[in-house]
């Protein structure tokens, strides 16, 4: 069955990714309501955060206002990156503001808060996009393990700025020459069972 169809008949929420061929035109035509990214020719359709999720977003999304007034902070908003590639990062810093349903301007930094039926496509695709796509930063806040980790843009990798976790859970971390952010600690309202979890690929 098509993303369409489910979306026609009311189905349950989504639990995992859903991937489904198709051109740009018929992804364009997809219901407002889907949170579809598209990637070579491929919709991607992830189910809604949970509510934890969104506290760690909303926490986080406070903390970069307070600390980058100058910037412009996204929540959940649709990009376009220069390979054509359409994703929707929890959160992003931009330097310019847009009224574009799907921003043509690149982040300086991304945000994306791991969950179960998201963790891979964003510890390894989504990395390997942001990082191709010239992203400065990108962080990954991973609720199980409790951590966040800032990647810096090296290139052909990313590199380690900042690993906070519970051991560690402060720091700070500048974002461009938009301003020094610290991140931690994370509210434990938004944190889950500690668990352990592989690292975000760096390539």
């Amino acid at each position: 069955m098509s993303i369409r169809q489910e979306a026609a008949m009311d189905q349950p929420t989504l639990e995992r990714l859903e991937r489904t061929p198709m051109s740009r035109a018929d992804f364009d035509a997809l219901p407002e309501g889907l949170r579809g990214e598209y990637v070579d020719g491929v919709a991607i359709v992830s189910p809604p955060a949970r509510g934890g999720h969104n506290a760690v977003g909303l926490e986080l999304a406070v903390t970069l206002r307070a600390a980058l007034p100058g910037a412009f902070i996204t929540y959940e908003r649709g990009v376009t990156l220069p390979t054509g590639t359409l994703r929707i990062p929890d959160l992003a810093v931009q330097r310019v503001r847009d009224d574009e349903h799907w921003s043509p301007e690149v982040p300086v930094l991304v945000v994306e808060i791991l969950s179960a039926s998201t963790r891979e496509e964003d510890l390894f695709r989504k990395a390997s996009d942001y990082r191709r796509a010239g992203i400065a930063q990108y962080w990954v806040v991973d609720r199980v393990a409790r951590t966040l980790t800032a990647l810096v843009n090296a290139g052909e990798h990313w590199d380690i700025a900042l690993a906070l976790t519970e051991k560690r859970p402060t720091g700070s971390i500048a974002v461009a020459d938009l301003g020094e952010v610290e991140p931690g600690p994370l509210s434990p309202a938004g944190l889950t069972r500690r668990s352990r979890s592989p690292a975000p690929a760096r390539g």
